[in-house]
């Protein structure tokens, strides 16, 4: 199976969520080798439910309360996703951490949404380049707070810190393929050899195809280049494209 999604931050209005979820609807439908997602933002998730004919696409959202009832003005629970039905949560996002996200929050967010039976998007990342020893011990530690929790799908996104954001620089493909492999080693010492493996980090039309050909690689989670209907098809074909070649061997 093929993943692949799109985070749309704060960055789109209504008709531009409604156009990123009517390709996504759509392209969900005619390939049944893929499992594609949108996490809007939510204020717009009720509506983009509503423009979503089918249950083939999956609408999340891109934060949690590490709450689990609903007792701080401004929080969604994990309790009240699960009402409305949510496909999806996204948890640990670098621009998070960022604004001091800890292991003790992210972890009471896990648990939220586990005890909800929620699927999860779980990003990790290093913030520079460094050697493999460098990049397990970090990745060690930021996946370990996964071990003792079920999910019904949980989803690795790995978004390498440097090569998010406008002026992120793209992961050579090498690279990101050596990484997979330390995460997948690692996943495999914790027992999750189940979780999803996708990547993250200016993923465009002209490294998708290589990057969705790595032999880890599960999918790819998108950001700007896929923020319009004629982007959000182009990255998609281009990467799925990449994974059937592999998949075909």
């Amino acid at each position: 199976m093929f993943y692949f999604g799109t985070n749309t931050k704060q960055q789109l209005d209504f008709e531009g969520h409604k156009d990123l979820v009517e390709i996504a609807d759509d392209l969900a439908v005619i390939n049944k080798d893929s499992q594609l997602f949108v996490l809007p933002s939510m204020p717009f998730l009720i509506p983009m439910q509503s423009i979503c004919k089918s249950p083939l696409l999956w609408l999340g959202t891109q934060d949690v309360s590490e709450e689990l009832e609903n007792n701080t003005t401004g929080e969604v629970s994990a309790k009240t996703l699960a009402e409305l039905k949510v496909d999806l949560v996204m948890v640990g996002h670098a621009e998070r951490r960022a604004l001091g996200e800890k292991d003790k929050t992210l972890k009471n967010k896990l648990k939220n949404i586990a005890q909800n039976k929620l699927s999860v998007v779980f990003c990790v990342g290093e913030v520079e380049k460094s050697d493999v020893a460098s990049r397990k011990k970090d990745l060690q530690k930021q996946l370990a707070i996964l071990k003792i929790f079920k999910f019904p799908n949980c989803l690795i996104a790995y978004e390498p810190v440097f090569a998010i954001g406008v002026n992120g620089i793209p992961a050579e493909p090498s690279y990101v393929g050596e990484t997979f492999t330390i995460i997948k080693e690692i996943l495999d010492e914790m027992g999750k050899s189940d979780f999803v493996l996708l990547y993250g980090g200016s993923v465009n039309f002209n490294n998708a195809y290589d990057l969705a050909k790595l032999k880890d690689c599960d999918g790819l989670f998108v950001g700007r280049s896929g923020w319009t209907k004629e982007g959000f098809r182009a990255v998609f074909e281009k990467g799925l494209s990449g994974y059937r070649a592999k998949t075909s061997n």
